[in-house]
């Protein structure tokens, strides 16, 4: 649950009228079969006027083969610009329940998209961006996150050098329960407040492509559907579920005496993972405190770490827009010398994204191409 918006125009009352003469059609856009968050939208067309479907290939996945355990570092900085913003999904790593990777446009969109199986989150790294939705239209800058529901049908255009971490999940992207109370009102304490989550805002003229077709992913596929009216007909809409945008420059990140761990990071969950955002922050005051993380063996999750900007004080061999994958199983931490290197510092600028997957996650083919082969070394002195 997020908050209750109401956008444009639409009847006093549910499943009902106002004006015979310009009936608008009432759509449920809601998850787990009318038992989940829900949105009610009013378009000015029926929204099933569908001329024809026809199904693509999808070809973007590769998986690699390679189930080795072992920690990775990838530089997606070797990552050339390819496609738009579909097209151009680089996956990375995947599991049954998740898909991470990078989309480093190098064309606009052409059409819309719908994500049928999997909702959306994208963390734009660098550049700037226009998402525009049926909801409306929202502007997006670097460090901002964006969360897409599934069944959303969208369309994105952006800078020459956006760059953007993604992930789809087949389960819910949600708030942390633990930052809500029993009114799903967000706590005090969170690093975040309702104020500082963005919501579309409906327009009267939104950024149409030239043909009225929406490419729809089935995870496995592609249908294409084809229409005879325009998409982006909403009169008005109202409810909980739709997609919205947190810059990380509104967030706080809670600090403490001692190091806190990576749950005080938290930003979104799901069932099989949880997303973290490390910012800029003071380090612990404990006057003989070690404000870098300590060894710990992830007994239960994979670690996912994009690093985005600032300097990454407990890795070697980082730069901006690597990426480390550390295994459940083996232990990791802190490479020789970092340690002794933080000690008495006061604060870090680092920006990262975490991304502890609750399922192992393996390597695409993309992704092997990239890696640091080296990496398993850089905890040997």
């Amino acid at each position: 649950m997020v908050y209750y918006v109401k956008q444009g125009k639409i009847p006093r009352y549910r499943h009902t009228y106002d004006d015979r003469k310009n009936l608008l059609r009432e759509e449920l856009f809601g998850e787990e079969s009318f038992e989940g968050l829900y949105s009610l939208l009013y378009h000015r067309n029926e929204p099933t006027r569908v001329l024809d479907i026809r199904e693509v290939a999808k070809k973007e996945f590769d998986p690699s083969g390679e189930n080795k355990m072992i920690h990775r570092h990838l530089k997606t900085s070797e990552l050339g610009r390819t496609g738009d913003m579909v097209s151009g999904r680089r996956y990375l790593f995947y599991n049954d329940r998740i898909r991470i990777g990078m989309i480093r446009p190098s064309v606009r969109m052409k059409g819309y998209f719908r994500h049928a199986i999997c909702e959306q989150l994208f963390f734009l790294h660098r550049g700037k961006a226009t998402f525009s939705s049926i909801f409306g239209t929202m502007h997006l800058s670097a460090g901002d996150y964006l969360y897409v529901p599934k069944g959303t049908t969208w369309t994105m255009d952006g800078s020459d050098d956006l760059d953007i971490l993604f992930m789809e999940s087949k389960d819910r992207i949600d708030l942390p329960v633990r930052y809500r109370n029993g009114y799903g009102q967000l706590r005090e304490g969170t690093p975040f407040y309702t104020r500082d989550i963005v919501h579309p805002l409906l327009d009267s003229k939104p950024f149409i492509p030239e043909k009225p077709e929406v490419m729809i992913d089935y995870d496995d596929r592609y249908l294409i559907e084809s229409r005879d009216r325009e998409i982006y007909d909403l009169e008005g809409w109202d409810g909980y579920l739709f997609p919205y945008s947190i810059n990380i420059s509104d967030m706080a990140p809670i600090v403490g005496k001692l190091h806190q761990p990576p749950p005080v990071h938290e930003t979104f969950s799901g069932r099989s993972f949880m997303v973290g955002t490390f910012l800029p922050r003071l380090f612990d005051f404990h006057p003989r405190s070690i404000p870098i993380s300590y060894y710990h063996n992830n007994i239960d999750t994979d670690e996912f770490l994009f690093y985005s900007s600032g300097s990454f004080m407990s890795r070697k061999g980082i730069e901006q827009g690597s990426i480390t994958l550390h295994v459940r199983g083996i232990i990791h931490g802190p490479q020789p010398g970092a340690i002794e290197s933080a000690i008495g510092a006061k604060s870090t600028d680092e920006v990262a994204v975490m991304i502890e997957a609750y399922d192992p996650l393996l390597l695409t083919k993309t992704g092997l191409s990239i890696e640091d082969k080296t990496y398993m070394k850089s905890w040997i002195g």
